[in-house]
């Protein structure tokens, strides 16, 4: 739990941190306003700048300014949305190594949710990538580190001890003290809590702690002891254990107090519970139940607590009045007081009753900010895949126009002067002649070969035919006699759809074809094709081995996924029917 809450600790620390003197006033008083937790005024006054009024380098640090400030608040799509925002514009101004940085906020923003943890591998490695080719030894450290995290996330823990020290090495080369004790305090956290080795854990913390009391701070010293009663607990030592976590609690901490505290008396239970000390044990557990408590309601307290004080100050002053009062008067009070009292009772019923609603409140909004960037990280996704396919569409138009433009001039060209020999053929030994006549045939062979491949334009569906006559020739080709029979047969169309569609289902028939040659095993298959005019259906059978359809979406090495997730972008749904041994069956239905 200890190694779990500073690991992240450390991948924040490590995020981007921008020297702003370059930007706008505008913009570092939006920068001093989060600085001071204005949050929210902070970002009402980026939200109204004028944009066209800013410089690239402005228009990248309001974006990312936005971006943090909506972490801050809670908003992480908003936030995703604008760090992608920032990064793009940092590249467009020209600000490569600002760009890059970023990638570790997206990482942080996206490993902090409980979805979507494995997304952001791909930002570290980009990160990784570039400040390797810049060889910035420091940099270079900070993305093994959170490559290291990424490893604990995914449970490879070898890997996440050895990236930690290959940042170490790094980090001793430039003597950078303060990366050098993070990294000392984060392998230890891996030692003692995934790999079992409380002393190897106990000879690096030790190093942290010498660069913690020359130079760090009480709550970083509080993190050593809590990691060191971690490792004496792993070893059994538990009075040693408990000696640590009492230092630990010594200590005045100055971030994250509720929750330490919390942490320190649950484990402080534990240990005097393994001890076999119950009294002990029940104490702490008491008080970890108290700090839990104030951590999930310390506002709501505040307010009660504020109640509790003007009671207290109203009745002291009722009953100094009381003492001057004649009876009457003294009865006119008490009725005051028992008011007073019944409406300090109620107010404080409704307070708490309010900071209740506002928590389940908090709860339901995180969970839409955390499903809207779901949906933010897979429309990318899905964009991204989009771009993919038009490159490889217009890189497949651009060889064909080569072949038909440049290969087949030539090759016609040469077939002319050829015509011109034969006209001499007759001035030729017979063996000669028989020479040139297999030379033509080449070239002629050759030439029309070429010419096909020019005229296969349009990813496979050929301009002049169509997507049925396409897909009809496509089962020909790929059947072969006695081993595997494609059958194709089309309903309803009677009229070519948009070229776009035409494409994207002759891609997926295309690839679900080659899986079946590959995968399956079968004899037979038919692709079945139904236009409803309202929306397209596709069923594709084989009688082959069939598959697990839980590899669907893990890497299937099939195409698989990809083949769904364009579906998707489509509007449409992809289905599989499959069982060992008794075949496949995929059905696809796309809207028009």
């Amino acid at each position: 739990m200890a190694g779990r809450f500073y690991i992240y600790l450390f991948l924040l620390l490590l995020s981007c941190q921008y020297s702003s003197a370059q930007y706008s006033k505008q913009l570092l008083l939006a920068e001093d306003y989060f600085d001071k937790n204005m949050h929210y005024t902070a970002l009402d006054m980026l939200e109204k700048m004028d944009v066209n009024k800013l410089s690239k380098a402005d228009k990248a640090f309001r974006s990312y300014l936005l971006a943090s400030g909506y972490t801050y608040v809670g908003h992480e799509d908003k936030a995703f949305e604008y760090y992608l925002k920032a990064k793009a514009q940092y590249k467009e101004a020209d600000s490569i190594d600002k760009a890059m940085d970023i990638n570790i906020d997206i990482a942080y923003l996206i490993s902090a949710q409980d979805y979507n943890k494995n997304n952001y591998i791909k930002y570290i490695e980009e990160y990784q990538q570039y400040v390797t080719k810049q060889k910035d030894t420091i940099k270079i450290a900070k993305g093994y580190c959170n490559m290291a995290v990424w490893m604990l996330d995914n449970k490879e823990n070898e890997r996440s001890r050895d990236y930690y020290l290959k940042a170490l090495k790094f980090a001793e080369e430039k003597n950078n003290i303060d990366l050098l004790a993070r990294i000392y305090h984060n392998v230890a956290v891996v030692y003692n809590e995934r790999l079992q080795k409380p002393d190897s854990a106990l000879y690096y913390l030790k190093k942290d702690r010498e660069i913690v009391n020359s130079s760090g701070t009480v709550d970083d010293l509080c993190s050593n002891y809590i990691n060191v009663a971690s490792s004496y607990h792993h070893k059994q030592d538990y009075d040693k254990a408990i000696e640590y976590l009492h230092l630990a609690e010594s200590l005045p901490i100055q971030k994250y107090t509720l929750r330490t505290k919390q942490y320190i008396y649950e484990f402080l239970a534990g240990n005097y519970q393994m001890k076999g000390d119950i009294k002990n044990a029940y104490k702490y557990l008491v008080l970890n139940k108290q700090f839990a408590d104030s951590l999930k309601s310390e506002e709501q307290n505040i307010a009660i607590n504020d109640i509790q004080t003007k009671y207290k100050t109203k009745e002291k002053e009722l009953e100094n009045q009381l003492l001057r009062s004649d009876n009457e008067t003294n009865r006119i009070l008490i009725y005051t007081f028992t008011g007073l009292l019944a409406a300090s009772l109620v107010i404080g019923f409704l307070v708490f009753k309010n900071a209740k609603r506002k928590e389940k409140i908090l709860k339901q909004e995180k969970l839409i900010e955390q499903q809207k960037l779901e949906k933010a990280l897979k429309e990318y996704e899905l964009q991204s895949i989009d771009l993919m396919l038009e490159g490889q569409e217009k890189e497949r138009q651009r060889i064909a126009n080569d072949l038909h433009d440049n290969l087949g001039s030539m090759l016609a060209t040469l077939k002319l002067n050829f015509e011109n020999l034969k006209i001499r053929k007759n001035e030729l030994r017979e063996e000669e002649n028989r020479l040139y006549q297999k030379t033509d045939e080449l070239i002629e062979e050759a030439y029309q070969k070429v010419r096909r491949m020019a005229h296969a334009k349009n990813a496979g569906v050929f301009a002049s035919e169509g997507l049925i006559p396409t897909l009809k020739k496509l089962a020909e080709k790929i059947s072969i006699p006695g081993k595997l029979l494609i059958e194709v047969n089309a309903f309803g169309f009677d009229e070519r759809l948009e070229n776009k569609m035409e494409i994207a289902i002759f891609r997926m028939v295309q690839e679900l074809s080659t899986n079946i040659i590959k995968h399956s095993g079968a004899t037979e298959a038919s692709v079945q094709l139904t236009n409803h005019d309202d929306n397209i259906n596709i069923i594709i059978e084989d009688n082959g081995v069939g598959m697990d359809t839980n590899i669907i979406g893990k890497a299937d090495g099939m195409g698989l996924d990809s083949i769904k997730k364009k579906t998707e972008q489509l509007g449409g749904t992809f289905t599989i029917d499959s069982k060992k041994g008794k075949g496949t069956t995929i059905i696809i239905d796309l809207p028009i």
